[in-house]
């Protein structure tokens, strides 16, 4: 369950004067005071930042003494004298190599960095009492107040210096809050994470130290681990047969060369990354302890959770929202959507996250930051009665929280480069209820259910009809699905985990059909005949899984039909009518399952090729055209088949794809748009089998069928068919 509020709260009041951000810019200045300075700390720190800025200073030691290596060689050892093939090698291949690499290394120094997009800025006009409060809020700490305010859509607060000189040296600082922490906090829980942020900041000259010690790390680590264009261009000029042996020799040299660099500044990036995280886990501490001093030590653990939930949060939330952006929609707003889906979590999730906190009881050397167990206890030990304790959520410290959310999330979006209007928005409860049941529905499947249907294969109903199912009674039938029920634990997430598989190894086989060489992901040499035999075996239903998905399928056909047959008048043709329907949908789904994964296939060999390979750009072309065509017949077909409101299923399908008329004559974006085909397709099928899974429920309680499970089961909140 979620963490309860703390018992000492301060109340809500309508008067503006009792508001948290006018309590905030209430405290005193100096209010919190700062701890003792530890000499020995302070002088570690600046010896780690020294160090580490050695590191630099090895690298372009390393530049100047190949750019001597270069000069002397031609200055002293190159061959002179007659002139040859060799000759010419002699001199060519050095400078060539040399030269690439001298450029390769000096190219962090100089190649622009991707730009990061701009957060929102506050300024103190959209929100004066909120920069007063905030500023209020620095003074007790003993800082100097932000020079300015940002928001982001992440599930993070953080304050680091402004760019330039005015930050390092002047002092001046930026601070970042990401709206779904305000959304989903309490004003005290959000304070408590600024004082914290802050509180790195009252550590003067460690903090300075601190972050040439992170920017050191930072650069190096890219130079380390990041290639980039200039290194895939070299990498193709050595894969290139046109370019003859002896280019390729040198560039493969010249890859080697670089290989040994990057060797090197790994080396460096692990020796300066080690030497500063002891110091780095001392500077949480500190900064804890101001958290705890402003909050309270007793709210420290349930903050260190809501931040877990938060994250855990946004990321459900980013899962649904990119899901939703190919049927051409977005979350208009995304914090006040991640604070839903937390409002949403019952037990099983709390417990969850609860349980990933208490395992964070490990503090390893090189970790940044302590383990937050232990980082929980520190706070804890200082028995901090708090001076803010104000329970009220962290949205009402600003003047208009909704618009600055809306703000936000539009900017970001903007930011990624996405085309949107107003029409394109959707709440967050719509967002949420995108391919979930309604809570009614849910409960009804979860019941009768018992968690023995999954995602595919889909239930046939006319297999109830055949023996040896079509042999039980109807209390039979659930008598049977009850003693099945051990056998079926798990058995739906490994079927789930055998279509995954069958995508990968589809792939793959793909590429071995048209003799691409590619390496496997451990970096083994693909096995073209164990790879086929592997897919065979996923696409084969004669294994024991789904032996048995089969067999608990037509078990449960039978008992709807028993539930059908026992209905009267118009319920009972509306019962068979679903039964037809879902008959339509089964036979439909390995058609369309197959050119829906033909046609993953062709963007994943897209995404993978290279621009100069015709083999395999007409390969791809000839994929996409099939695809269009096919899925086009198959759609028109649907349209055959009806919904209990009378429209189409394919003109429903068309529907779900938001963004089809931006396709044109593009095949391969028609691929892109028609994904969300298969998630509307098994929307389509879990609510008519749901709807009648309620009719069929109602029908056994009339009857005095003994249900699946005979004890009443725990109550479950915003259950979803999964």
């Amino acid at each position: 369950m979620p963490p309860a509020a703390s018992a000492s709260t301060v109340a809500a009041s309508s008067s503006p004067d009792d508001s948290p951000a006018h309590l905030l810019q209430a405290l005193p200045p100096g209010s919190i005071p700062n701890p003792a300075i530890k000499p020995l700390y302070t002088v570690a720190l600046w010896l780690v930042a020294l160090l580490s800025c050695l590191m630099p200073v090895l690298y372009l030691g390393l530049v100047i003494g190949l750019a001597s290596l270069g000069y002397h060689y031609y200055a002293d050892w190159a061959p002179r004298g007659h002139f040859n093939l060799l000759v010419l090698l002699a001199w060519i291949t050095p400078g060539f190599t040399i030269g690439v690499m001298i450029l390769f290394l000096l190219k962090p120094l100089f190649a622009p960095r991707t730009p990061e997009p701009d957060a929102v800025v506050l300024s103190p006009q959209d929100d004066a009492q909120f920069t007063a409060a905030v500023h209020a809020l620095s003074r007790a700490i003993g800082i100097r107040p932000p020079s300015e305010i940002r928001l982001s859509h992440q599930a993070n607060a953080w304050v680091q210096f402004s760019p330039g000189f005015a930050g390092l040296l002047g002092g001046q600082k930026t601070l970042t809050i990401g709206l779904p922490l305000v959304a989903g906090m309490s004003a005290r829980q959000l304070v408590g994470v600024l004082a914290h942020e802050f509180g790195h900041f009252a550590q003067r000259g460690g903090m300075r130290a601190a972050e040439l010690i992170h920017g050191v790390n930072r650069w190096l680590e890219s130079r380390a681990y990041h290639p980039d264009a200039w290194d895939d261009r070299l990498r193709r000029w050595t894969e290139d047969e046109g370019n003859g042996g002896w280019v390729q020799l040198i560039c493969a040299f010249t890859l080697w060369c670089l290989w040994l660099t990057r060797l090197l500044m790994r080396g460096l990036f692990h020796l300066s990354f080690r030497m500063s995280q002891r110091l780095s886990q001392e500077m949480e501490f500190d900064a804890d302890r101001y958290e705890a001093l402003l909050a309270g030590s007793d709210g420290f653990a349930d903050t260190a959770l809501r931040l877990r939930a938060l994250a855990r949060s946004l990321h459900e939330v980013d899962h649904l929202n990119r899901k939703v952006w190919r049927e051409g929609k977005l979350v208009g707003d995304l914090p006040a959507a991640v604070s839903l889906r937390l409002a949403q979590w019952g037990e099983e999730e709390w417990r969850a996250v609860t349980l990933q906190l208490d395992a964070d009881d490990e503090t390893r050397y090189w970790d940044s930051h302590p383990a937050d167990q232990a980082r929980i206890a520190s706070a804890q030990a200082l028995s901090a009665a708090g001076l803010f304790r104000d329970e009220r959520p962290a949205a009402a410290l600003f003047a208009d929280f909704p618009a600055l959310s809306r703000r936000v999330t539009e900017h970001f979006y903007l930011a990624m480069g996405l085309e949107f209007d107003p029409r394109n928005l959707v709440d967050g409860a719509q967002l949420l209820g995108v391919d979930r049941l309604p809570e009614a529905l849910a409960q009804s499947w979860d019941r009768y259910t018992n968690g023995m249907i999954g995602n595919v294969p889909l239930l046939d109903p006319s297999a109830g009809t055949h023996l040896p199912v079509s042999a039980f009674d109807w209390q039979g039938c659930v008598d049977e699905l009850r003693r099945r029920g051990p056998d079926a634990s798990g058995l739906w997430q490994r079927l789930d985990r055998r279509r995954e598989k069958a995508a990968y190894l589809a792939l793959w086989v793909a590429l071995i059909d048209l003799q691409v060489d590619f390496a496997m992901p451990d970096g083994s040499p693909p096995d073209g005949a164990r790879l086929r035999e592997e897919h065979a075996a996923c696409q084969s239903g004669d294994t024991q899984d789904c032996t048995l998905a089969s067999r608990i399928l037509a078990v449960f056909a039978r008992r709807l039909q028993h539930a059908a047959a026992s209905l009267d008048g118009p319920s009972r043709d509306d019962a068979k009518a679903r039964l037809g329907l879902l008959q339509h949908l089964h036979d439909a789904w390995p058609r369309l399952q197959r050119v829906l994964d033909e046609g993953q296939v062709c963007l994943r060999l897209h995404g993978g090729m290279r621009a100069d390979d015709p083999v395999l750009r007409h390969h791809v072309g000839r994929l996409a055209d099939r695809y269009r065509e096919q899925l086009g017949t198959l759609l028109t077909t649907l349209d055959a088949i009806t919904l209990p409101d009378g429209e189409p299923v394919g003109q429903h399908l068309r529907r779900r794809c938001g963004r089809l008329s931006s396709a044109g004559s593009d095949n391969l974006q028609f691929i892109h748009v028609t994904s969300p085909l298969e998630d509307a397709f098994l929307h389509i099928y879990r609510l008519q089998l749901a709807e009648l899974v309620e009719i069929a429920q109602s029908a056994e309680q009339r009857h005095g069928i003994r249900p699946i499970r005979l004890l009443a089961p725990r109550p479950r909140t915003n259950a979803a068919l999964a």
